[in-house]
Order: structure tokens, then sequence, then C-alpha cells
């Protein structure tokens, strides 16, 4: 193994079983993912069971925070696009033995990462009154969102810079730091969660403070972290002072992962948006529950394939693009395999998560939840494919193609089908959204395979030494 290299590096180059190393380097990607999707479901949770609250008020606190939901991943994509960014800069800068190249984007990315989160505070405290009635809330449900928008603004910073930080971690086959880190923060995310709604009734408020809190408290063992790390890239601070140059370089990678992520988002958007002013709260909340199991049961597809983009990139980088092709079939059959025999399980129990989710007052809610939840599922392994195909484009360096799959997806099948089905059959009510969502995600896998025969697995990042680099 060559001086400066990790572990995880060298194993991802040279090591013999390529889905082992994937699954064990995912494990605690996988965890941190789960706890994630828990946490999700807290706010939720607590929510649905406050004290001396009607159901009317529960359907559109829940409602609220769905809205909130969807508006925050498509504000997240500017995040998860610098995280995309980083893992595939820094990982093939590593592949090429260019470990100083790799500490100087990092810095350059960490302060893009500090610079977008201040912006996006400003902007959503500014105008979140504007989005949130743009996205079809009323009434009280419309404070209640108003609320915990701007609360939960004042966490973007910390959120963004985290997603960067976990990126350039994982690209060096680091994945238990940031794990412990972020599940530390969801922990007490769930205390805090618990106290402010269940004990001081607090409501949408107390939930909104409670994430913001847990999102922020570890950031400092963050820096320190970056700071003074001795086994893995260790941050000089004088690399985080903005390189034109640089910023351009990065540019190529950080845009198209970007903008597929955001308009992705925003067409999620636009359909909640859609649900909730066609179908009302119950509907919206139904949906919304529906999402946190698939979510749920996605996260291991999500912590195998992040680690595949790393041992694609790493190995580009190091010229061995059989390897790459090789680390990309193999993620494909193992959260393939995963995907068919988790969604088997979960669709046998989907009516317990629904009422562990939301409790059992509101027989409406139930109902559509597990109706929604069923067909939701079918799909899930063609998702997994897809997601498959969205590493080996982003671990490559080509996230260009990712955008091209993703915008497909969303904007040329899925939310088409839906308004052509809602105009054509109107008697099929809230279930043209499941069945445009199906049809789409179905095609999609086609999609994907098509543009799988135009990526080339060459070097993307600039390996060219430069007078800079002596600052890291």
């Amino acid at each position: 193994m060559e001086k400066g290299m990790s572990k995880n590096t060298y194993r991802m180059l040279t090591g013999k079983r390529i889905w082992l190393y994937m699954l064990l380097l995912s494990l605690p990607i996988l965890i941190n993912n789960l706890i994630k999707s828990f946490n999700s479901m807290v706010d939720i949770y607590f929510i649905a069971r406050m004290d001396n609250a009607t159901t009317a008020q529960i359907d559109s606190a829940i409602a609220a925070l769905n809205i909130h939901e969807s508006f925050n991943n498509l504000i997240l994509a500017i995040g998860v696009g610098l995280s995309i960014a980083a893992m595939a800069i820094v990982s093939q800068f590593l592949g090429a033995k260019k470990e100083n190249k790799a500490r100087s984007y990092s810095g350059q990315l960490l302060m893009i990462a500090i610079i977008v989160g201040i912006l996006l505070t400003l902007i959503i405290v500014s105008f979140s009154w504007l989005f949130i009635d743009l996205l079809g809330a009323k009434e009280q449900t419309f404070d209640n969102a108003l609320v915990y928008f701007n609360i939960r603004s004042f966490e973007l910073v910390g959120v963004i810079f985290f997603l960067v930080y976990q990126a350039i971690r994982q690209a060096q086959g680091s994945t238990i730091i940031p794990t412990l880190l972020n599940i530390s923060g969801i922990i007490l995310n769930i205390i805090l969660t618990w106290y402010f709604v269940s004990i001081l009734n607090l409501g949408v408020e107390g939930a909104a403070w409670s994430t913001v809190i847990g999102n922020l408290v570890f950031v400092p063992l963050m820096i320190i972290d970056l700071l003074t790390s001795k086994k893995y890239i260790k941050i000089n601070p004088k690399s985080l002072i903005p390189k034109l140059d640089t910023l351009k370089e990065i540019w190529p990678f950080a845009y198209p992962a970007t903008v597929s992520h955001s308009v992705t988002f925003f067409g999620f958007l636009i359909i909640n948006g859609f649900v909730l002013t066609q179908f009302g709260d119950v509907v919206s909340a139904s949906f919304s529950t529906g999402n946190k199991l698939s979510n749920l049961l996605m996260n291991p597809i999500y912590a195998i394939t992040t680690i595949s983009a790393v041992f694609i990139g790493t190995n580009i980088g190091n010229k061995q693009p059989e390897r790459a092709l090789q680390a990309y079939k193999e993620s494909g059959l193992l959260t393939f395999t995963i995907t068919v025999v988790a969604i088997s399980i979960a669709i046998l129990f989907r009516r317990d998560f629904v009422i562990m989710l939301v409790g059992n007052s509101n027989p409406k809610l139930i109902e559509i939840s597990i109706q929604y939840t069923f067909w939701l599922l079918l799909t899930q392994p063609f998702m997994s494919i897809f997601q498959n195909h969205m590493a080996i484009f982003n671990g490559s360096g080509q996230s260009k193609i990712g955008l091209k799959a993703q915008s497909i997806r969303l904007w040329l099948l899925r939310i088409p089908i839906l308004f052509i089905l809602w105009w054509i059959f109107p008697q099929m009510s809230y279930s043209v959204v499941w069945t445009a969502m199906n049809i789409s995600n179905v095609l999609a896998v086609f999609y994907v395979f098509y543009l799988r025969k135009n990526i080339t697995l060459d070097i993307r990042v600039n390996l060219e030494d430069e007078i800079s680099e002596q600052l890291t």
C-alpha cells in the first residue's frame, strides 16, 4: 500500500471481492440513512399524537410538514449536487494519487457549501410566505407551514456543510465518522422532539426547533475532524480561500448534479402541490406516509450506490476502467436483490407501518396510505436499477447524463402522464398519481440503459500540479 493512501482506498483499487467491500463500506451509510429516515418520521409521529388537537388540526400540521419536506428536498438539491461533485473529484484525485489536489479542492467545496447555505437561509426567510402560498397551503396549513419553514431555514448552512464533508470522507472510504456524528444529531433531535412536542406542547414550532438543533450541534466536531485528522484528508484553512481557476474546474461536476436534483425535486414539489390543492390534507398526508416507507426501503440502495460511485471514481482515477465497470455491475446485482426481498416483506406489513406512524384515529388516512404504499412499492426494483445507473454517471464525473435521465423520467414522463390521466380519466381521482409514477419508473429504466451506452470511463479531473497546491 502506497504512502498516504488509506486502507479503504487501497481495497477499492485492489480488493478481489468488490461486492463485499462495497457492502461493508456501505453499512455505516445504511445505518445512517435508516436512522435519518426514522428521523424524518419523528415530527409526524409526535405531531400525529399531539394532546388537545382535533383531527383537522393534526391533518393540517402533517400536511404542512409534508409541504416543507418537498420544498426542502428542492433546496437541498444544491447541497446534494455539491456532494456529488466532491465525491467524483476527490475520489478521482485519490485514485490518481494526487492527495494535495484532493485537499485543495475539498477546501474550495466546503467554502462553497457555507456560502450557499447562508444565501439559501436569507432567501427562505424573506420569501417563505410566497413559496407556501404557491404550493397551495391555505388557512391553518399555511400558518403551520410558515412557522416550520422559517425555523428550519436556519439549519441550511450546517446541513449543506455536512453533505460536502460526508462526501469528502466517503471518497476516501471513511464512512464511520460522518455516520457517528450524524446519528448523534439525530438521536438528540428525537429526544428534543418528544420533549418540545409532547411535554412542552410546542406543536409544529417545537418540532422545527428540535430538528435545527440536532442538525447544527455537531458541526463544530466536523470542522475539528477536517482540520486535525491524521488518517484522512486534512484541510488547510488557506485552501478555503476561493480560487477562480479551481471553481471553474468544479463547475462542470457540480452544476449538472445540482440541476438534476433540482429539477427532480421541483417536479415532486409540483406533484405534491397538485395533490394538496386537488384532493386535500388527508390525501396529501397519506401520500407523505407512503413516501416515508418507500424512502426507508431505498436506503440500502442509496448506501450501496454511494459507495459504488466512489469505487468507480477511484478506479477511473487509477486508470482501471474495467474494474470501475465491474463495480457498477456488482452493485447493480446487489441492490436489485436486496430491493426485491425488502419490498416483499414491506408489502405484507405495510398496514402495521402506517398505523405505527400516524396512529389509528383517522381511518381514511390509514386506508389511502395503505393503498398508495402498495402501488408505490411495486416498481421499487426499477428504481434500484435507475439509481445504480446514476452511480456510474456520477462516479465517472458525467453527471450531465444523470441530468438527462432525471429530467426525462420526471418532466417528459411522470408529470405529463399525470396531467393527461387526470384530464382524460377524472374518475380515477388520486389514483392518477401512482399510476403515472409507476409508468414513468418502468419507462425510465429503458432510457438509462440507452444512456449507459454513451458514457466513457476516462479521468475527468485536471491532474496537472499547481503552485497553489503548496498551500495545502
